[in-house]
């Protein structure tokens, strides 16, 4: 458990000072991945899409006046103050509103909120004319590896906080090199399968993770090596290659991270893996080093605390094989 204390230590929050030795000239010009914004003032009341957005607003102590969660996670509320919000509502202070779903988000709630800025990813796109109607809105890349360390610096010029991203950057690089160091034997090095799996009709249906997908490039990032079969779907805009049970059963993975997608749960996917004749055939189901992951840390943050929280609970999983 050694490892994993000293990542407790790491984890204690984002702790980075308040204070900004630098001065943004306003008003300024963002590229961003729906075109530009005009920023004419220092942002205060800022509303987040999603949480990828949240993550990086709470790296760069900015708390949100609305927040609109995942559509998966059936939030409905809108317009109230959103209480539960996963993984990272224990460093939220603000009460935010919801403001509906990420993708679709309510206008008039955001509108009430007389936001100066809007942060959300290109899931958004749709909604972007509408949103920028409403307050200068960025629109991030978020689902790639880099993407978040690219994303951040540009936020933080935004609001006047360029101080913050390297120490964020610095914090982030420590822990992954103590989480490689950290790793056991069993897993370093070694061929590991990174998969989505949604359930319920798809439940034999799996989605491979590769080097681009910011999961899989957590995971070579704590080095281990991804199991890529064949060439990679073009036409995927994530993962790398869609894959059957009988498909994935002639695969010869040390490992396997099953990470329960959609509306699935990490329960239910377990069940359903162990109930399978052919996942279990694989020397990985035998030997115990089948993994199941929640969606939600490990593939829709994607953030710099997303990153610290899913590597402590990935070795606090195999530490306990």
């Amino acid at each position: 458990m050694t490892s994993c204390l000293a990542l407790r230590w790491l984890a204690l929050g984002v702790m980075l000072s308040s204070g900004s030795t630098y001065a943004a000239t306003y008003p300024m010009t963002v590229e961003h991945a729906a075109g530009k914004a005009r920023i004419e003032r220092a942002p205060v009341r800022v509303v987040a899409l999603g949480p990828h957005a949240l993550d990086l607003l709470l790296s760069l102590g900015v708390q949100p006046v609305g927040y609109g969660e995942a559509a998966q996670l059936g939030i409905t509320n809108y317009g109230s103050p959103i209480s539960q919000i996963r993984y990272l509502g224990s460093r939220v202070t603000s009460k935010p509103l919801n403001v509906g779903d990420r993708y679709k988000p309510n206008l008039e709630v955001i509108a009430a909120l007389k936001p100066d800025l809007i942060v959300g990813e290109n899931y958004a796109s749709e909604a972007y004319p509408a949103l920028n109607r409403i307050a200068p809105t960025l629109l991030l890349n978020g689902i790639h590896t880099g993407d978040w360390q690219k994303s951040l610096p540009v936020l933080a010029r935004v609001l006047n906080r360029e101080n913050r991203p390297p120490s964020v950057l610095e914090r982030h690089r420590k822990i992954i090199t103590q989480a490689r160091a950290s790793l056991p034997a069993a897993l370093r090095g070694k061929r590991v399968l990174v998969v989505w799996n949604a359930g319920g009709s798809q439940k034999d249906l799996y989605t491979v993770l590769g080097p681009k997908d910011w999961t899989g490039g957590l995971f070579e990032s704590l080095g281990m090596r991804l199991l890529l079969p064949g060439n990679p779907d073009t036409s995927l805009d994530e993962g790398y290659q869609k894959l059957s049970v009988e498909g994935l059963s002639t695969l010869t993975p040390d490992a396997v991270f099953v990470i329960a997608s959609g509306a699935n749960t990490t329960t239910k996917a377990r069940r359903d893996w162990e109930s399978s004749p052919l996942a279990g055939r694989l020397a990985a189901s035998r030997n115990r080093q089948v993994y199941f992951l929640d969606v939600q840390l490990f593939s829709r943050i994607r953030g710099p605390i997303a990153n610290e929280l899913a590597v402590r609970e990935l070795l606090r999983q195999v530490e306990q094989r």
